[in-house]
């Protein structure tokens, strides 16, 4: 029996949410989107810390100019999901998505190899303008990878599927920071980089051949090419949806809290715990790991259940966790008072101080994982069939807006206003108790 035909077969999922990597439909995509993650953050990362510890040096950057590079950075990065999404959703829904899928992964290899010529070179430029270019290769990709898991999966699988993907993205997002940041910063590391990301690519492309035929469900969508013209329309053909686009809406929060997380950790690391880039690899450990097993323990939790129970306690988390870091930080760094030395991994784990902090970023990124997996799946299943892909690229588009926002906000509050980082990730953090209200009074609305 094909894996296209046991898709009408009883699910194991809901029990075992492991049982979908023994089916065709599931691990092909798992890969792919493991690997384009992994990728994505090998480039971004080796390129930020890069900059915030080799060259904001060799050019005499300032700290402020070194937190206005990455925010520059982050938001030529996110920029082509507002302005790529909604031209790519459509195109997901009107051709094969397992076809697509291969085109988009090629597109992965031609920039890979573009970027590492600018490594190789340090053609700075040329590595901004592929931030760009990869944030649109990645726009057109997400439409697929989640427009068609309800395509691929049963009802019941979809929490499992969510969770694994949702948490798989997230270790990817570590181990892809970890690799690219670690090895740009060793004697060979440019180079390192410069051919690890195309082969990278190209293991991924390949792995994209495996997954099964996903034709479309409906028909042929009119695509938009004038794409800020797509951006706006494609968000309102959605928002009569009320249930996707509110679980949208919701998940445009998360990612303007997360975004304004994950762009400081590395200036968080040196600027203000004293600590060298591998240190902030360990921060950026404890914050992925913790999504990741937020993701898989609300799998556990729902059992195959279509339901938003999990979202307010994990906004609610996100709120109290990004407040003990605050404070965990300002507590931090006795005698450390005029130091100019970075300290390494076992140097800061061996202050008492630095524990808490660690511990603040487990606590909110699992509580980030009980808040977006539900999210994630709400929206999927309410969306009308056919439109799938669409939906997925108005999340993008909203997603993106957020963090485009975030990057602008944040870069406010730091440059014109003086707002110390933690600060920042408090002021964040606290619009989880909002959000927390918002998502509780729905849940408690649909029973």
């Amino acid at each position: 029996m094909t894996d296209q035909a046991a898709a009408g077969a009883p699910s194991r999922a809901a029990g075992n949410q492991f049982a979908l990597f023994g089916s065709r439909r599931f691990t092909p995509l798992f890969i792919v989107q493991f690997l384009g993650a992994f990728n994505d953050q090998t480039f971004k990362n080796a390129f930020v810390a890069l900059l915030t510890y080799r060259l904001a040096d060799s050019m005499a950057l300032t700290e402020g100019q070194v937190d206005l590079f990455v925010q520059m950075s982050a938001g030529l990065y996110i920029l082509p999901f507002a302005l790529c999404a909604a031209t790519a959703g459509q195109i997901a829904d009107g051709m094969d998505k397992a076809r697509m899928m291969r085109r988009v992964k090629f597109a992965e290899i031609v920039l890979m190899g573009i970027a590492a010529a600018a490594y190789l070179t340090q053609a700075l430029p040329v590595l901004l303008i592929l931030m760009f270019l990869m944030g649109a290769q990645s726009a057109f990709f997400a439409p697929i990878k989640y427009g068609v898991l309800p395509q691929y999966m049963k009802r019941d699988e979809m929490p499992a599927a969510n969770g694994l993907i949702q948490g798989a993205t997230f270790l990817a997002i570590l181990l892809g920071q970890i690799f690219g940041a670690k090895l740009v910063l060793t004697d060979s590391g440019v180079l390192a980089v410069s051919v690890a990301v195309v082969v990278i690519a190209v293991i991924g492309w390949i792995a994209s051949f495996w997954a099964p035929s996903a034709p479309p469900m409906g028909p042929k969508p009119k695509v938009n090419w004038i794409m800020p013209l797509a951006m706006v329309q494609i968000i309102r053909e959605c928002r009569d949806s009320k249930p996707a686009m509110f679980a949208m809406l919701a998940l445009g929060w998360f990612w303007f809290a997360g975004a304004t997380f994950l762009s400081l950790i590395f200036q968080v690391a040196k600027f203000s715990l004293l600590a060298s880039e591998d240190v902030a690899l360990i921060l950026l450990t404890s914050f992925s790991v913790g999504v990741a097993l937020g993701a898989v323990f609300y799998s556990v939790i729902v059992k195959g259940e279509v339901t938003l129970k999990t979202a307010p306690w994990g906004a609610a988390g996100m709120a109290v966790g990004a407040l003990l870091f605050y404070f965990a930080v300002g507590a931090y760094g006795a005698g450390l008072e005029g130091r100019t030395e970075l300290m390494g991994v076992s140097e800061f784990l061996g202050r008492a101080e630095s524990w808490p902090v660690l511990g603040a970023l487990v606590f909110m990124a699992m509580c980030a994982g009980l808040y977006v997996t539900p999210l994630n799946v709400e929206y999927q299943v309410k969306a009308p069939e056919g439109r799938k892909g669409q939906f997925v690229a108005c999340s993008n588009v909203i997603d993106s807006l957020c963090m485009v926002f975030s990057a602008a906000v944040t870069a406010a509050l730091i440059g014109a206003l003086g707002v110390p980082r933690e600060g920042v990730f408090a002021l964040a953090g606290l619009t989880g108790f909002i959000a927390a209200w918002i998502v509780w009074r729905k849940a408690r609305a649909e029973g």
